[in-house]
């Protein structure tokens, strides 16, 4: 009977008063209250590793496996612990017979590896103009919940799904050097704080350089035709076009700058292709331009018409004459269709 009442008073005693923290990545120091029943004669350190489910059975601790005995310390210390891993603790109380108390309330320590994080762009010490995207990267053994992008240390925006960007206008910014700097957070609370990146913001008024590299003039064109593009400029690219007698065919945001066109989707005849080029500042240049021919041969297939066909057409249509005609096949485009026929005489069935 005294057994029993050990066990329920130190059950609730110990409910509340069962306490962790982590003193290194690796290290927990837990701690209770101790009992002022003088039948109790130690204490006993339960733990687990990813998962709450009892007994604890825990190992891998420098003070070796579940359940350490601290004796009459109401506070032990375990070292060595798997920082990837979230762990379960619980504490017991024993008398000198050997009778132990149920587990105390379970506190629980999540694991401890912080995200690792980085702004991927703009370049540190670089100067910025117009609208740019502030880019990062993170990675977390368990996952990313969300990302805080930070301007002199103000927080600018929050993103919870790759990829990571923020949109930054030179113009808000002021004048001299701007700190950028982006936090990442686990699902356990840790925060990962990337370095500082330095921008100044610039008035830029110089535009782009672009010129259209393929095809060359006069050039004739079929079947799918590579158009390409060089661009520069001061501060940095942000798309090149292309162009087709004004039309735009294909934008690009990253080089090198080249579009297949299929000149099978458009008449024969001749095209004026030009490319251009923008920068953040919205500056624009337009290439010179290059005078193409598409000149596609149409494919010319006979259809073949099933005799039970022939023969049902030559009842429906007697005496009529029967034109048979060789048509395009599905997908091939040109100005006009060609047929030919000849004429065929009825015949009874």
């Amino acid at each position: 009977m005294r057994s029993r009442t050990l066990k329920i008073f130190f059950s609730v005693c110990l409910m509340s008063i069962l306490t962790a923290m982590v003193c290194q990545a690796r290290d927990v120091t837990l701690q209770w209250d101790p009992s002022t029943d003088s039948t109790v004669t130690g204490y006993k350190l339960y733990y687990n590793a990813d998962s709450s489910v009892q007994p604890y059975i825990g190992t891998g601790s420098g003070q070796g496996a579940s359940p350490v005995n601290t004796l009459t310390q109401a506070t032990a210390t375990l070292t060595g612990l798997d920082p990837n891993k979230t762990y379960y603790f619980a504490a017991t109380a024993y008398d000198a017979s050997g009778a132990e108390s149920l587990y105390s309330n379970i506190v629980t320590v999540s694991e401890a590896i912080v995200p690792i994080i980085s702004i991927t762009a703009p370049a540190s010490n670089s100067s910025i103009a117009g609208t740019v995207s502030v880019t990062a990267s993170a990675s977390d053994n368990v996952g990313v919940t969300k990302i805080e992008f930070y301007l002199n240390g103000v927080l600018k925006a929050t993103d919870t799904a790759t990829p990571y960007v923020y949109s930054l206008s030179s113009s808000t910014l002021p004048a001299g050097t701007n700190t950028l700097m982006a936090k990442a957070y686990d699902a356990a609370g840790n925060v990962g704080q990337s370095s500082d990146v330095y921008v100044t913001a610039i008035s830029d008024t110089i535009a782009p350089t672009v010129a259209l590299t393929s095809p060359l003039n006069n050039a004739a064109l079929s079947g799918t035709a590579t158009l390409s593009a060089s661009a520069t400029d001061n501060l940095g690219v942000s798309k090149v076009e292309f162009y087709a007698n004004g039309t735009l065919l294909y934008a690009s945001n990253m080089a090198p700058y080249s579009y297949s066109w299929n000149t099978a989707t458009v008449t024969n005849g001749s095209y004026t292709l030009t490319a251009r080029a923008y920068d953040n500042s919205g500056n624009v240049t337009q290439s010179g331009s290059a005078l193409v021919t598409v000149s596609n041969i149409a494919v010319v297939v006979p259809v073949a018409i099933p005799q039970t066909a022939w023969n049902w057409l030559v009842k429906m249509v007697p005496p009529a004459t029967l034109l048979m005609a060789i048509v395009q096949p599905s997908g091939i485009q040109s100005g006009r269709l060609p047929i030919r026929c000849r004429r065929m005489k009825s015949r009874s069935i």
